[in-house]
């Protein structure tokens, strides 16, 4: 059975972290819309993105929390504060060096990031201003990534949740500071790095007063248990890394394309990474630790399987009603959530159609997460880099095929198809190890997939049948209802095994 408290807690505080994200991404869209300022802030941020993402769940966070989760059940704490310290030092080490570097050499990073912009000296100039000031967000943010897997290794998932509300909130002030000195795109820039020191300074003091382990500089040798840490680490982050160069790839292919491109990518991937986080990244946070601490325990009862497959179920439930509104909604979306001041219709449009693209994809991108969650917290590696390897390989192909054709979208295309490749791999490794896809689970998922297209069906012929309603909230919100109603009628109609037990817990409840 998964954990479901917890799940609604990580779920519940990444919900409104994400909320307070749209209404920073409302603000700027009103302030710069699809401008030079915009794209050129934007790709900026793609070189703290890329490594906070290799210190997430998918890279540092995977393979740190299960070693440190271990010692932690077998009270080994004087082991866990020299193990975390060490690592602790090692890592402030190289991201210090890694910072000085940029710094100095900014611009060649921006042109290996962006060649396009060596045609236009304007968004040249701007984008290596923001690097300069944003790239040392990621010291900070490598080095927090390291007191929040103490947290995570001891299940304190609600404060370590507080930390994207901590970005934002710092991140919104800073913006509407810079609103009033008319200097948006900068306060964006400074905005990010005194938000990543305030996320430190949060971390620091939350280990400390609730008297967790505090890694801290160490000049202590290596030990076998760090070095064997470090060797399963390298293929990870490179895994994550790889996986991020999709990224790099569709901003390297994108800063050839017109102006408010890059843009037009960055808020439709804004409005994804709302299900994406809520679903994907949410499971897999509280299933990296608690398969940790199962496998450390023996798991004498053989449940991890169970928990496997119940995990995925879950997750894809909740998932699938959300592929239908965002895809058929998109514009809806988009419209409401950025479609004033600066941001024209004709951006508003772009936007969706990329959003809708990438609302397809939803299943790929949450599933990859559950998936790799599953692997490394067995601290198993190697489908994890083989999955995120042939992906980028994918991602670069196509963009190569479809970006001279269809531009922007042809971008959305190509890392949506990479991302079905890569969930693909990483399940088909999972289940040659454990089995898990037999004919039960196969039943229970051909069940989701019939209830989100009968959900589909409902909403498309709705809207073309000309039943809209004044306002792009109140479309969302009458056609979201119709469309989620839709779906768990269907699933109790086809007696799913989830739904039912849904049903049955709260009738149980209700007779207490």
């Amino acid at each position: 059975m998964i954990p479901f408290k917890k799940f609604c807690t990580v779920s519940g505080m990444t919900l409104v972290s994400r909320i307070l994200g749209v209404i920073r991404e409302n603000v700027l869209s009103r302030h710069l819309g699809a401008s030079i300022e915009m794209d050129t802030a934007l790709m900026a941020m793609k070189f703290p993105k890329f490594f906070r993402k290799c210190f997430s769940e998918e890279g540092f966070n995977s393979v740190f929390v299960p070693y440190l989760a271990g010692m932690e059940v077998s009270k080994k704490n004087k082991l866990a504060l020299f193990f975390s310290s060490r690592v602790f030092s090692v890592i402030t080490y190289i991201m210090l060096l890694l910072t000085v570097t940029v710094l100095i050499f900014a611009k060649y990073f921006v042109l290996l990031m962006a060649p396009g912009f060596v045609n236009d000296p304007e968004k040249l100039a701007l984008t290596i201003t923001f690097t300069r000031i944003m790239f040392p967000s990621v010291f900070f943010v490598s080095l927090s990534a390291v007191y929040s897997c103490v947290l995570i290794s001891n299940q304190k998932f609600g404060y370590y949740t507080v930390c994207p509300l901590v970005i934002n909130v710092v991140l919104i002030g800073a913006i509407i500071t810079s609103i009033y000195l008319k200097c948006v795109a900068l306060g964006l820039a400074v905005g990010l790095l005194l938000a990543t020191i305030v996320q430190f300074l949060y971390l620091y003091i939350i280990l400390k007063t609730k008297q967790l382990t505090v890694p801290r500089l160490s000049r202590t040798k290596i030990t076998p248990t760090v070095r064997h840490f470090f060797k399963k680490l390298i293929p990870v982050i490179v895994s994550a890394g790889v996986a991020q160069i999709n990224v790099f790839i569709d901003s390297f292919f994108s800063s050839y394309l017109a102006t408010g491109c890059v843009t037009y990518l960055y808020f439709a991937d804004r409005l994804n990474q709302l299900p994406l986080s809520l679903f994907g990244i949410s499971m897999s946070i509280i299933l990296l630790p608690e398969i940790s601490r199962r496998l450390a325990l023996k798991d004498s009862n053989n449940e991890l399987p169970s928990l496997y497959k119940d995990s995925i179920l879950f997750t894809l439930r909740l998932t699938c009603p959300v592929i239908v509104i965002m895809a058929v909604l998109a514009y809806y979306f988009i419209d409401f959530v950025y479609g004033y001041g600066k941001f024209t219709t004709t951006d508003v449009s772009n936007t969706a159609l990329v959003l809708k693209i990438e609302a397809i994809g939803l299943p790929a991108y949450v599933l990859s997460k559950v998936l790799a969650s599953i692997i490394f917290a067995q601290k198993k590696v190697k489908a994890p880099t083989i999955a995120a390897l042939t992906s980028i390989g994918c991602n670069l192909v196509l963009n190569c095929v479809l970006i001279k054709k269809f531009g922007f979208v042809g971008i959305s295309v190509a890392t949506m198809i990479s991302g079905y490749i890569q969930m693909f791999i990483l399940a088909k490794s999972l289940n040659m190890e454990q089995n898990l896809f037999d004919t039960k689970f196969v039943k229970q998922l051909v069940k989701i997939l019939m209830a989100c297209i009968v959900s589909f069906v409902i909403l498309y012929v709705g809207l073309k049948s000309g039943f809209t309603f004044h306002g792009s909230l109140m479309n969302i919100l009458i056609y979201a209802i119709l469309a989620t109603l839709t779906y768990i009628l269907t699933l109790i109609v086809l007696k799913d095994h989830g739904i039912l037990s849904v049903l049955r817990h709260f009738k149980v409840k209700k007779y207490i």
